[in-house]
């Protein structure tokens, strides 16, 4: 995957993506927010919306169907989840950002060609990111801003595509070099047969996937994480979010090497 260089930065950044209730939920974006302002690292959040979505696809008589994790994505789809995740996820999260004293940017992945993807082949208008220019992203960060990124982003035709958020996150954490990337949750992270919180190495994710394991939302979460780590990131972590301190988030480690922890 291709990046840009964009300005220089004091300390490496922090990406966080968020998603369900998360986003959904007043409450809950207003502590959220408030943890990220607690952060002193220049920090981009990214975020999803899939509830959301699928609520305003059930009111204009559309079916929401997803594989591996991925929503299936008509032109007639696409043009409510550019409307739900670019417009309303992205800016309540931008005013809750204001509110708890983080000046925020809102923005999504085709806004100065941030994620650029190729399509992913019998999923209709949803990509998989090829290339990422962090030039917009460094510069907001320089200048104190916050960017909050909808994963909508541009297709091989310059097109909106539907991106998976957790795939726009690692993404973006790789070309940004970020030392820290958090994908929260409603879920607290993987759990092993005992029922035991389990880190995951890198190397495993796809045996995971086959065996059926993983499944559903996770199997795209975590083969973005592995990524990511195989990218450089400093340290990924799979894990809910209960008001603590983003620094204190344990959840799932990502992480290289063979064998879970």
């Amino acid at each position: 995957m291709s990046r840009a260089s964009g300005a220089r930065l004091s300390a490496r950044p922090w990406v966080v993506k968020t998603g369900g209730r998360l986003c959904e939920e007043q409450a809950q974006r207003s502590r959220l927010a408030r943890a990220c302002a607690k952060v002193d690292s220049p920090l981009v959040l990214v975020h999803g919306g899939g509830a959301q979505v699928s609520r305003w696809q059930r009111a204009y008589g559309l079916e929401s169907r997803f594989i591996e994790g991925r929503r299936v994505t008509t032109r007639d789809d696409l043009a409510i989840v550019e409307m739900v995740l670019s417009g309303a996820v992205n800016q309540a999260l931008v005013r809750a950002l204001a509110a708890a004293g983080r000046p925020a940017v809102g923005l999504s992945g085709c806004d100065g060609g941030l994620v650029t993807c190729e399509l992913v082949p019998d999923l209709g208008r949803v990509g998989a990111p090829a290339a990422v220019n962090i030039d917009a992203l460094s510069a907001l960060l320089a200048a104190g801003f916050t960017p909050v990124v909808s994963p909508v982003s541009l297709g091989p035709d310059r097109e909106a595509v539907n991106v998976n958020a957790d795939e726009v996150a690692c993404a973006v954490a790789t070309a940004l070099g970020a030392e820290r990337l958090l994908l929260l949750s409603d879920v607290d992270g993987v759990r092993a047969g005992n029922g035991t919180r389990a880190d995951v190495a890198s190397e495993e994710v796809e045996t995971l996937v086959t065996s059926g394991y993983i499944t559903g939302g996770m199997i795209p979460k975590l083969r973005a994480a592995a990524a990511a780590v195989a990218g450089g990131v400093g340290e990924v972590r799979i894990g809910g979010f209960d008001g603590r301190p983003l620094g204190a988030i344990e959840g799932t480690r990502v992480r290289a090497g063979g064998g879970r922890a």
